[in-house]
């Protein structure tokens, strides 16, 4: 098939309330903006990416993205995109223009890049990407007070939620225990619990933590501590199973590193899952990296969002179909939308993924 040719290239910004207010790692967020990135066909066909850095995650500036959309907009005028699969992600991989951006742009740029190559075959952006287009089971997102995450983890359970994350990393370390210990007491026999420090714990609380809560319901701990070079010391103490997130966005993925350079991080055996926020670590092709690498090693690859929109949210659930695994994605019932896609019981289904 031909390539399509790139007519129209628009950026606007966008901004949307939340319910609630959200804590993690010090940071409280009351609302969620960024920018959509508009690409148009000659062809007519039209495709929307989302830019949403993440205050207190994301390093680059308001300032650093509005650079990096007008510089990328001028390249995208009139570029062609293939639609071969293995040719556009050949291209996105090696495209300087497109590697030189910050994080969310490029997540941006390729999502409308991807998408639309995947409408002009008829596709879904899982189906372009070689696996079928799935229901996408969702994990319910925690956080709070004991009272709140009591209320919600028994309402969540009602619904028929089987995956809960939990963010911990209080420096009251018996009050998360107790939240931990209550909120087990509660899960049904299939029912799984993910904890997410946000890189808030000495090795020494991290360990105190551990020894208090070990479970076989845990399935593991996001980035326990503050200094990850302690991951081997932590993992000898407390044997609790390690997810990795936001040191994902700094560590180069083996899989399509130079030469023979392979990162030992991701490959401890303490690692049992890699928590993947595309729009933090760089993009769709670096996601696809660690989601193949998790594949040759046996660990996990989640899919996880940073309070994206529904857009960013519908690119995030057809990346969850590569994975096999529980997403991520319970940010969605802090925003106020009017069409949320996840379900009461936690189910994006597939009929709403077609972008």
């Amino acid at each position: 098939m031909q390539p399509l040719v790139i007519c129209q290239v628009d950026f606007s910004t966008y901004n949307i309330p939340f319910h609630r207010p959200f804590v993690f790692a010090s940071n409280t967020i009351g609302e969620r903006s960024g920018f959509y990135l508009k690409l148009k066909a000659l062809n007519g066909i039209e495709a929307t990416g989302e830019i949403a850095p993440l205050m207190g995650i994301s390093t680059e500036t308001p300032r650093r993205i509005r650079h990096d959309l007008t510089e990328i907009r001028s390249f995208l005028m009139d570029s062609q995109v293939p639609l071969d699969k293995d040719i556009l992600i050949n291209l996105l991989r090696r495209e300087g223009r497109i590697l030189n951006l910050c994080p969310s742009v490029r997540f941006g740029v390729e999502s409308a890049v991807m998408m639309l190559a995947a409408k002009a075959c008829d596709l879904s952006m899982a189906g372009f990407l070689g696996t079928s287009l799935e229901d996408v089971p969702c994990a319910a997102l925690l956080e709070g007070n004991y009272d709140q995450v009591m209320w919600d983890v028994k309402m969540f359970i009602k619904q028929g939620y089987k995956v809960f994350k939990l963010k911990v990393g209080d420096r009251n370390i018996a009050l998360d225990v107790k939240k931990v210990a209550d909120i087990r007491a509660l899960l049904p026999p299939q029912g799984r619990l993910r904890l997410d420090a946000n890189r808030r714990w000495s090795l020494k609380e991290a360990c105190l933590f551990s020894e208090l809560v070990t479970g076989a319901s845990i399935e593991f701990i996001e980035e326990p501590l503050s200094d990850i070079s302690q991951l081997e010391q932590f993992y000898q103490q407390a044997h609790l199973p390690v997810a990795l997130d936001e040191t994902l966005s700094v560590m180069p993925c083996g899989v399509n590193a130079p030469g023979r350079c392979q990162p030992p991080l991701g490959h401890h055996e303490a690692v049992s899952a890699y928590v993947l926020k595309p729009m933090i670590i760089g993009g769709i092709i670096p996601t696809l990296d660690w989601i193949e690498q998790a594949h040759r090693l046996g660990k996990k690859a989640i899919i996880s969002s940073c309070f994206e929109s529904t857009l960013g949210l519908k690119v995030l659930a057809n990346l969850a179909c590569l994975t096999g695994q529980t997403a991520g994605l319970g940010t969605e019932r802090w925003l106020k939308s009017d069409k949320p896609i996840i379900d009461e019981h936690g189910i994006i289904k597939k009929e709403l993924l077609m972008i």
